[in-house]
């Protein structure tokens, strides 16, 4: 619906005593819908009120019925426009009926008066079968799984899932794998009781998903991983889940016709299937109660087993089923574990390996400095090799006369001056 931004009627006393006590979404609702109302009758809120109180003790029948007949004009009015289908019709007549009825003042209507007379083309409704539901979940991550399965097993609408909270669902993790977890609330959209059960397979999953998230004891139950990541989860990214999920089980083509809402209709068929009784059946799905019954009471017990019946046409996984996929996972977790320790021995291996390298190395630089030295003693053995040791230094002193002459230096002189400077350090080291 286009919102409307001029709206002096809110202001009025009366339209706010229409709203007390009603969901701020069903607030807003109202309040734009009321628009179309307020320019076609002409009149502010309390003028309305005021004349209807003036009406109501006329005994002039066209007085009496003015605003009646105003509502059945207003109706042609919308049908006449051409863009509004007959369900949004009755929708805005039901804005006017309840303006008047919550201030004290209703409508004496007929049934006829609330039909549209607009023809109505036959309406192929997508009648999501458990069979799909069971292919949307294979293609779900977690999150997307745990969010299908509360969709499609509790009858809760988008509105109220994204509303959830864990610290609202008492001990959740202590929840038995094979019980249904029982929850009531107050619908959003009418503040009406809803008294239903998260089943155990969506139980199981919720869990999965806390665990990853480190088991949180407050918060939102789900939660946004991109926008706003860790923020609440919003209506328009529930529904954007479910259709991609849609796409990739039935097709671009096919998930164009798929409404989140087929979820809640999903719920409530496996209650009429398991032939619930009505008055039970309007409390698990959040329907107002007939006058009488609503001052009856019900307990958690009476919605437990109505609920374990109608599971049998909820039910995607079994218990068996649910039990080999635990294993499955508990095995991988043991294969990861074990990777992971294979790995840190790989790390470890890898440094002693670097380690040894460097020994390697050290060794190999003394290995060579032990090679030059062995190089050299050679050169020493090989000049002694079948020589007396007179003979090699005999040998060795005619060598050094030769080179010493070389150079332009006396072999006699030259040995004068060692012998003089080996005297003085003779002589140096004995005094010291």
């Amino acid at each position: 619906m286009k919102k409307i931004l001029d709206k002096p009627y809110e202001k009025d006393e009366y339209f706010k005593k229409w709203l007390v006590g009603l969901s701020p979404r069903t607030k807003e609702n109202y309040s734009n819908e009321y628009h179309d109302w307020y320019i076609f009758i002409g009149m502010t809120p309390i003028e309305q009120i005021k004349k209807r109180m003036h009406d109501l003790t006329t005994e002039n029948l066209s007085e009496r019925l003015f605003f009646e007949n105003k509502f059945r004009a207003y109706k042609e009015y919308l049908e006449k426009r051409g863009d509004l289908k007959p369900l949004s019709v009755k929708t805005r007549l039901r804005t006017v009926a309840s303006f008047f009825s919550r201030n004290g003042l209703p409508f004496a209507l007929k049934r006829g008066d609330w039909e549209s007379t607009q023809e109505q083309p036959v309406v192929q409704r997508w009648k999501i079968t458990k069979e799909e539901v069971k292919a949307m979940y294979s293609h779900g991550n977690l999150r997307d799984r745990a969010l299908l399965l509360v969709l499609a097993h509790s009858g809760l609408s988008e509105v109220d899932v994204s509303l959830l909270k864990i610290e609202d669902l008492k001990e959740i993790y202590e929840q038995p794998e094979t019980e249904h977890y029982f929850i009531e609330k107050p619908r959003e959209k009418t503040g009406e009781i809803q008294a239903t059960c998260l089943s155990y397979e969506a139980v199981h999953d919720i869990s999965a998903m806390l665990q990853e998230r480190g088991n949180p004891e407050e918060g939102y139950l789900f939660v946004s991983t991109t926008k706003g990541k860790g923020g609440k989860l919003e209506v328009r990214t529930i529904h954007k889940a479910m259709r991609g999920l849609a796409e990739k089980t039935f097709g671009a083509e096919k998930a164009r016709e798929f409404k989140t809402k087929a979820l809640r209709s999903f719920y409530n068929s496996a209650l009429l299937r398991a032939d619930i009784k009505s008055e039970v059946k309007d409390l698990m799905m959040g329907h107002a109660r007939q006058s009488a019954r609503k001052h009856y009471d019900y307990d958690e017990v009476t919605i437990k087993e109505a609920y374990q019946r109608a599971f049998e046409y909820l039910s995607i996984n079994g218990m068996q089923t649910r039990m080999d996929i635990k294993k499955v996972m508990d095995a991988l977790k043991g294969v990861e574990g074990m990777n992971l320790f294979l790995q840190r021995q790989m790390e470890k291996l890898q440094e002693d390996l670097a380690k040894q390298k460097g020994a390697t190395g050290a060794l190999e630089k003394e290995n060579a400095d032990i090679k030059g030295q062995l190089v050299q003693f050679k050169v020493l053995t090989d000049l002694l090799a079948g020589k007396s040791l007179k003979q090699f230094t005999d040998e060795l002193a005619k060598i050094v006369d030769e080179e010493l002459v070389k150079e332009g230096i006396d072999p006699k002189q030259y040995l004068s001056t060692l012998l003089k400077v080996a005297n003085r350090l003779s002589e140096s080291t004995a005094s010291s």
